[in-house]
């Protein structure tokens, strides 16, 4: 809204979904996509941010399973997966230079990563998500974070599009607007 509010002129068709889209081939002018590596192509990819995950999982949860107090305590414990995720299969933990990895033997799985937080919110389980999804949640007690004192995987968001030489001043706008409401507080940015 702030956008179009902008830019009256401007028509915005927003198409959300996680699944990985063809661009050219699906006729988008500019996709967003999360990724801890993002694939090889001949697509142009601009950093919009970087989103660290928390582990965590409802309070009646932890009430109910406990507190896993280290990464190996997870496999005793009911997993959400996202399973999109380049890391949907396993979680890396890493603290003092040492890594963890456990494997995820989820019992619900889902493509949605809006899914996840609701599954979280409702004490499905425990998963891994981008803070920035929960960060209210977790604020408000509704969700509380675990394992802190490790370093989980961080989410790269893209604005991916198809060519820098022609890219439509309509999409260069949307970019830079992009670019302005992600960007850390006091920093300027522009495409």
């Amino acid at each position: 809204p702030a956008f179009l509010a902008h830019y009256p002129d401007l028509r915005l068709d927003l198409d959300l979904n996680d699944r990985r889209v063809d661009i050219v081939r699906d006729g988008f002018d500019l996709a967003i996509r999360g990724s801890d590596q993002l694939e090889d192509s001949t697509l142009i990819a601009r950093q919009l941010t970087v989103m660290p995950h928390v582990l965590c999982g409802a309070p009646a949860y932890f009430a109910v399973h406990g507190v896993p107090h280290a990464p190996a305590d997870l496999r005793g414990h009911t997993c959400i997966r996202f399973s999109l995720s380049g890391h949907a299969d396993s979680w890396d933990f890493v603290k003092d230079g040492h890594t963890e990895r456990v494997a995820v033997d989820a019992r619900y799985s889902v493509s949605s990563s809006l899914a996840v937080r609701d599954a979280l919110r409702a004490g499905t389980g425990l998963s891994l998500i981008p803070r920035a999804y929960v960060q209210d949640d977790l604020h408000q007690g509704r969700l509380q974070a675990v394992l802190q004192d490790w370093h989980t995987v961080d989410t790269t968001l893209y604005a991916v599009y198809p060519s820098r030489q022609h890219l439509a001043p309509k999409v260069r706008v949307f970019l830079d607007f992009l670019l302005a409401q992600l960007a850390p507080p006091g920093e300027q940015v522009s495409a």
